[in-house]
């Protein structure tokens, strides 16, 4: 038999899926149709963002143009159609600022949420999936904490959101009950290129960091990505000494500065500047709290635990 605080969380619950299923998403949503545009990327269709300020700053992916010379285009309904100035990237969280020409009237837009909402409550995405347009998604916040993901070749910091995120919603806003940007939709987690329920989300903290800089920020990396020991194969695992630990080295960058300092493919990192490593989030969070230009010291073995060496990597800059 169930206790009764236990009938009074699923009852909270049930009144909040319930408020947020009727006049409070329906205010969601009419506040991201009025805020939000699609972005068209030489004439087509790559996504959506959100207008960030009365200015008319508007947040995208950074993979929706990583390059130079491209016409970046907003259009709504609310807005028509307008030409976008590139202002900033952020390459390490899959952002990028731009802003719609300059008019005197103040442009509508989100507000940023105070703070980054916790697991278990609901987030909501806007965009154009599939080239439909005006679409809302619901979710919800899949962890607390922020977590480092390997795509598009390099590390980004990322958000876990629990819901599907389909082509055609990169760049668009993520808010929370209130209408209030929390995440601008980057990536998804997918096997075999299969979605598996789960969203990645630039962070609030690199939104605002952003919107307040309005240059862009070079973040650190090795070139190359890991995986953690415990998700390998068993036959990989078996060969290793008894509780050994570490990260092991995949899609290194052929000629990025960790191949040209030693490291190779399938090696497995054990240290980095004296500090053992078992998670990829704890790897991370050392390289990112260095500059491009700076070196870390690893230590590292063969794939069966091996020939440990010591070896001396000078960061560069997310390209």
């Amino acid at each position: 038999m169930k206790s009764l605080p236990t009938y009074i969380t699923i009852l909270w619950v049930w009144i909040g899926v319930s408020t947020l299923n009727g006049a409070g998403s329906a205010k969601v949503y009419a506040q991201l149709k009025a805020t939000s545009v699609e972005i068209l990327v030489n004439g087509r269709l790559a996504g959506a963002g959100s207008v960030v300020d009365i200015q008319g700053y508007v947040l995208i992916a950074n993979h929706m143009a990583p390059g130079e010379g491209v016409r970046l285009e907003a259009q709504s309904k609310t807005l028509g159609r307008h030409t976008l100035k590139v202002v900033a990237r952020d390459k390490a969280h899959d952002l990028m600022l731009l802003q719609l020409p300059v008019r005197k009237e103040a442009y509508p837009h989100l507000t940023l949420a105070r703070n980054q909402p916790k697991a278990g409550q609901p987030v909501f995405l806007f965009g154009a999936p599939v080239f439909r347009h005006e679409v809302m998604i619901s979710g919800m916040m899949a962890r607390d904490q922020a977590a480092y993901e390997f795509y598009d070749g390099a590390f980004r910091e990322i958000f876990h959101i629990s819901a599907i995120a389909p082509i055609g919603t990169s760049g668009g806003p993520w808010v929370n009950a209130k209408g209030e940007l929390i995440g601008v939709q980057s990536a998804a987690m997918t096997v075999n290129g299969a979605h598996q329920g789960i969203a990645y989300a630039s962070p609030l903290a690199s939104l605002k960091g952003l919107l307040k800089k309005k240059q862009t920020i070079q973040s650190a990396t090795m070139q190359t990505g890991v995986e953690e020991l415990w998700g390998q194969e068993p036959g990989f695992i078996n060969k290793l000494p008894k509780d050994f630990g570490g990260l092991v080295v995949r899609q290194l960058q052929g000629n990025g500065v960790a191949a040209k300092a030693g490291l190779k493919e399938w090696d497995i990192i054990v240290a980095i500047d004296g500090q053992p490593v078992k998670r990829t989030d704890d790897l991370m969070r050392l390289i990112r709290s260095r500059k491009p230009g700076q070196t870390v010291r690893l230590k590292a073995t063969d794939r069966e635990g091996k020939n440990a060496r010591d070896l001396t990597i000078k960061l560069v800059a997310i390209n």
